[in-house]
């Protein structure tokens, strides 16, 4: 096996340990339940009321302002609240309102999956 896939599969052993390491601590803490239901790998995630709600706080309590260019969202940029650190990978911030950021839809869309 190649140096290359060797790195590759310790980053995924690493990543799925780290997820079943997460899953027995949601188990102990009861919000397994709650991360199972609103299924935050799944597009459903964003539609979820739980989801609609922390969207809405977050708005309130950091603003409607793009904090890369500093756009001021509108019907025609509105603004996106990003995960700072991407739920894909962090799953345990997913509901998280300090993981959370207004940016626009360029900025948004520039960033995707990466951390900032």
């Amino acid at each position: 096996m190649s140096s290359k896939k060797n790195k590759r599969l310790v980053v995924k052993l690493k990543h799925r340990a780290r997820l079943i390491s997460l899953k027995a601590k949601y188990q102990q803490t009861g919000l397994l339940e709650v991360v199972e239901h609103i299924g935050i790998k799944s597009p459903k995630f964003l539609t979820s009321p739980e989801w609609r709600a922390l969207r809405k706080l977050a708005i309130a309590k950091y603003g409607s302002t793009c904090v890369k260019c500093g756009r001021v969202g509108s019907k025609k940029y509105p603004i996106n609240i990003d995960h700072i650190k991407p739920r894909k990978y962090y799953p345990e911030l997913a509901m998280d309102i300090n993981n959370l950021q207004p940016l626009c839809g360029s900025c948004n869309k520039r960033k995707g999956n990466k951390l900032t």
